[in-house]
């Protein structure tokens, strides 16, 4: 026993089988596709048809690759061929249809009387409808690895390429995050072709034009750039395209990744690009003669430029009646104030300014503050953090669970912080005003902004009062003055004087007759100036 005791506190090296490190792999790449720049010259496909197999297999790391299918045939007597795609991305019921069932089926003519050509195999022996003719191994690969299928016939110095995309996908879904009582219900789900078919539904016009797009030296991930060729200006889209096309990472996933590349100020609190999941807003920024991206395997498109005004917007104020949109707004602007500036209020009147406050409002704070044994911003601070951990725990548990965890949580802990005499009552009225108004936010990343302004404020509230407030508030106003969005100033239409109706108060549908006039759109009116026709008998 004693001799077993010693050897579990005895140190021990360990052994040579048991121990692993991770060293340096200066092993040669045998395909790397961060070097296959545009301006490298592409290697073209050859008619020797065991090369461009053992190519394909290279390149697919093929038999490593378990889920890369190689499906080789004869097509007619002699002829070989072979069929390449990924298993799980491409539909298999279509290939077997449209492409490998018409090669093997064809009558068995006479050499002299049938030939294997370029023109035969696409038009009367590949039945698909979606058929392209790729001269380079590269395009043909890029097409394999977003769910296409590869052709390869022998004597052929091109690869067929179809499109037979069958990945799972998310069907259609209402929006969850923009959520409407009034209008379209229906939000982006994650197919590329699916998400701006649904911005066709509503822009039935052969003007709306989708810019193929690919982002990441790697991932290769497709997109659009949607735009209305009448309405646009021309600048905007030339510069969103370059913007786009410059950027230069292995691995783009997510249309939110794209917008931290291409805004003018990633740093800056308050974001510059408008993230939507519902493709009737996108449809109408359209309109208006803005830009958007849709990228592959994301459920929310991005619209180029924005203004401060737009991002607190919602898109159920374009389906309400103008009174009732306005009210909408006006309560949103108070609550937007409110979750910023009322802790630090709060604390300015209570630590700087107790003049300002009745007296029998002042005795009662002070009253209720007697046996709280922490300063006034310890206590919000820790009141406030401890909201935003029930907030953030709420949006990482399942649905119903979550729900429950925001309000037993909330109720809970406030009772018991205020029992034990650890923040006052007056305190937790504070927080959870605060709160209900952060929910009011109609964005969602603004809503971080106002959330990470608040605790700035309260800092110098505690610091200098209300000097500090509004210091915050100026320098604040300064950088949203001299931040832009794609060449648009952020404060738009303020700056020179310019004047847009739909800024801050909705106007009547039959008053919205100008597009912005700072999106330098082609056609500035969008509809007649008296566009209800009936009122005059027309």
């Amino acid at each position: 026993m004693k001799r077993k005791i010693l050897d579990f506190f005895k140190y021990k090296p360990p052994s040579d089988d048991l121990s692993f490190e991770i060293k340096e792999n200066y092993s040669e790449i045998v395909y790397d596709d961060r070097k296959n720049t545009p301006l490298a010259k592409k290697l073209k496909i050859k008619e020797d048809y065991d090369f461009s197999l053992n190519y394909i297999k290279t390149r697919f790391d093929v038999p490593k690759n378990s889920d890369v299918v190689i499906k080789e045939i004869v097509i007619g007597e002699k002829t070989r061929a072979f069929v390449v795609f990924y298993d799980g991305m491409s539909n298999g019921a279509i290939i077997n249809s449209g492409v490998i069932k018409p090669l093997l089926e064809i009558p068995l003519f006479e050499e002299n009387a049938f030939k294997v050509t370029k023109n035969t195999v696409k038009q009367r022996l590949l039945i698909h409808n979606q058929v392209s003719e790729k001269k380079d191994y590269d395009a043909v690969i890029d097409d394999i690895n977003f769910g296409g299928c590869g052709i390869f016939v022998e004597g052929l110095d091109v690869c067929f390429s179809a499109d037979v995309k069958g990945w799972p996908h998310r069907s259609v879904q209402k929006a969850e995050n923009e959520q409407s009582l009034y209008g379209p219900q229906e939000a982006f789900a994650d197919m590329l072709r699916g998400n701006s078919a649904q911005v066709r539904k509503y822009l039935k016009t052969e003007k709306l034009i989708c810019e193929g797009i690919s982002v990441g030296n790697v991932s290769k991930t497709p997109g659009v750039i949607m735009y209305l060729a009448d309405v646009a200006n021309v600048d905007l889209v030339n510069e969103v395209r370059r913007r786009i096309n410059g950027i230069s990472v292995d691995y783009i996933i997510s249309a939110e990744e794209v917008s931290l590349l291409i805004e003018e100020n990633p740093l800056m609190i308050t974001g510059h690009i408008l993230a939507t999941e519902r493709p009737d807003r996108v449809a109408r920024a359209l309109a208006d003669g803005r830009v958007a991206m849709i990228l592959n395997g994301s459920p929310r498109a991005l619209i180029f430029p924005t203004n401060a005004y737009e991002m607190t917007h919602s898109a159920s104020d374009s389906y309400l009646r103008t009174d009732f949109a306005n009210m909408s707004r006006i309560i949103r602007i108070i609550a937007t104030m409110i979750s910023v500036l009322l802790p630090g209020l709060f604390l300015a009147v209570t630590m700087f300014h107790e003049e300002m406050l009745p007296t029998y409002l002042l005795y009662a704070i002070s009253a209720s503050r007697q046996n709280v044994p922490f300063p006034s911003v310890v206590e919000l601070l820790l009141m406030d953090i401890s909201f935003e951990m029930i907030r953030e725990a709420g949006v990482r548990m399942p649905g119903p669970i979550g729900s429950i965890l925001g309000i037993v949580g909330g109720l809970i802990l406030g009772q018991a912080a205020v029992s034990a005499k650890i923040v006052s009552p007056i305190m937790i009225i504070i927080i959870a005003i605060t709160g209900i108004g952060s929910f009011a936010t109609a964005d969602y990343s603004l809503g971080w902004s106002y959330r990470i302004l608040k605790i700035v404020f309260v800092i110098l509230a505690a610091i200098f009062g209300f000097y500090g407030i509004a210091l915050g508030i100026f320098v604040y106003s300064m950088l949203l003055a001299s931040s832009k969005s794609f060449g648009i100033p952020f404060l738009s239409p303020l700056p020179g004087n310019r004047f847009y109706k739909n800024a801050v108060f909705v106007p009547p549908i039959w008053k919205q007759e100008k597009r912005p006039e700072f999106l330098g759109a082609k056609r500035r009116t969008k509809e007649d100036k008296i566009s209800k026709k009936w009122t005059y008998g027309k």
